[in-house]
């Protein structure tokens, strides 16, 4: 049971991290064309006469985000999240150093551009890999704006007759020192502050999680143990009690002939249907024995003789669910979707499907009845459909319903498989 919460615990995490990183890369998407339009309004509508790779720089930085996101989609852990995020983020230094050059280096304070690559990278990657990518930006940028000074490389400007700063060796070295480690270390040193702090809140938010996960299969377990327990004993005591007494009034039918007894009888029959049924409704003998698809088979077969509903079933169950705390509340909640639909929708037709895909439990349970609005109904029901949801929730699957007045109901079930 530890071991299948850890591994819902870990799902759940991935799942969240992913889905902030792909926030983080629409965030990216959205500047870059902001960015492009205003490179090309410039360029051919103002008439700047500045170099095109100043357009083509951020156009190629945008399509890397493409491949980047399948890559982030199919990582299944934590730390190939960190491996493949770590990797976007050398790329997107490397972009941006030689997008700073164009756009005339050091002269721009261009250091600057590298803040939002530095937020992100310290708020999402473990320390170290964080780190890397903050003195990793710093010496890109020390290297392009000392190899600028040197006349290594070529020197862009924009806009001509400005001062030739880049040759300015305090200016250069100030830049460097005062914009790149100054306000990059402390930026980098900042983020992973808050960052550790909001990990810490989420952890602990986890564990409480966890903790009441852990609650709920106990208290699920416990339930059905007692459940199991007053089953047996209406079963090996109550009636063998109540059989012993027919057997009993058997002889003395046979002796007095007393029309009398025979009613005595039949109510005692009754009193002992009664109690197997009960017995069976408390913790159905095929569940344990025989697994989720023929103990719900046998609950469709029941409901079938004591209802003039048509039943359909199609259980296709090729993979058993080993946890017996989520065999239970998939089972109870069929239990009580039945009963609702008997009860309430006066349907025709039901119809209970079963089926494995991959590691994912479906099951649906349809009718054509006189339907209802699934919103104002759960809300306003008892325990039942709420106790359905919270249940399904807990083992860390989904409960939906759809109907619509008229329409019939059609509630499915989707449960991981441990």
């Amino acid at each position: 049971m530890d071991n299948f919460i850890n591994r819902d615990r870990e799902r759940r995490t991935v799942g969240e991290l992913k889905d902030k990183i792909q926030q983080t890369i629409r965030v990216r998407r959205l500047t870059l064309v902001l960015f492009l339009v205003l490179a090309l309004y410039f360029r051919f509508g103002a008439g700047l006469n500045f170099p095109l790779p100043l357009i083509f720089s951020p156009l190629m930085w945008g399509i890397i985000t493409v491949p980047f996101s399948r890559l982030i989609d199919a990582q299944k852990s934590k730390e190939g999240l960190h491996n493949v995020h770590f990797g976007y983020f050398v790329v997107e230094v490397s972009i941006l150093t030689y997008l700073i050059h164009i756009i005339g280096g050091v002269e721009w304070i261009g250091v600057a551009y590298y803040v939002f690559s530095i937020l992100y990278a310290n708020f999402f990657l473990p320390r170290k890999k964080a780190w890397t990518i903050t003195f990793l930006a710093i010496a890109f940028f020390t290297g392009m704006s000392f190899a600028e000074y040197a006349g290594l490389i070529s020197h862009w400007n924009i806009f001509e007759g400005d001062a030739p700063l880049y040759k300015d060796s305090f200016y250069v070295t100030t830049t460097v020192l005062v914009g790149g480690f100054g306000l990059y270390v402390t930026t980098a040193y900042t983020v992973q502050i808050f960052a550790r702090l909001f990990r810490q809140k989420n952890e602990s938010l986890r564990e409480r999680e966890t903790k009441l996960q852990k609650l709920w299969k106990e208290l699920i377990s416990a339930r059905e143990e007692e459940r199991s327990r007053i089953a047996k004993r209406l079963h090996d005591q109550l009636g063998q009690t109540l059989m012993g007494i027919k057997m009993k009034l058997d002889i003395l039918d046979k002796e007095l002939d007393d029309q009398r007894l025979q009613e005595v009888k039949d109510l005692l029959r009754d009193a002992i249907t009664e109690s197997r049924n009960l017995s069976h409704l408390l913790r159905p003998s095929a569940l344990d024995e025989l697994g989720l698809a023929p103990a719900l088979r046998e609950m469709v077969e029941n409901f079938e003789t004591s209802t003039d509903i048509d039943f359909l079933t199609d259980l296709n169950l090729n993979r058993e669910i080993s946890g017996e705390e989520e065999r239970a509340i998939v089972y109870r909640a069929v239990q009580e979707l039945l009963n609702n639909a008997a009860k309430h929708a006066e349907p025709n037709r039901i119809k209970v499907s079963l089926a494995n895909e991959d590691s994912l439990l479906k099951l649906s349970v349809e009718d054509d009845g006189k339907g209802f609005d699934p919103d104002r109904v759960v809300q306003e029901s008892g325990l039942g459909l709420k106790g359905i949801r919270e249940n399904i929730s807990l083992a860390g699957g989904d409960f939906e319903i759809f109907s619509e007045e008229g329409e019939g109901t059609r509630a499915v079930i989707e449960l991981p498989l441990d």
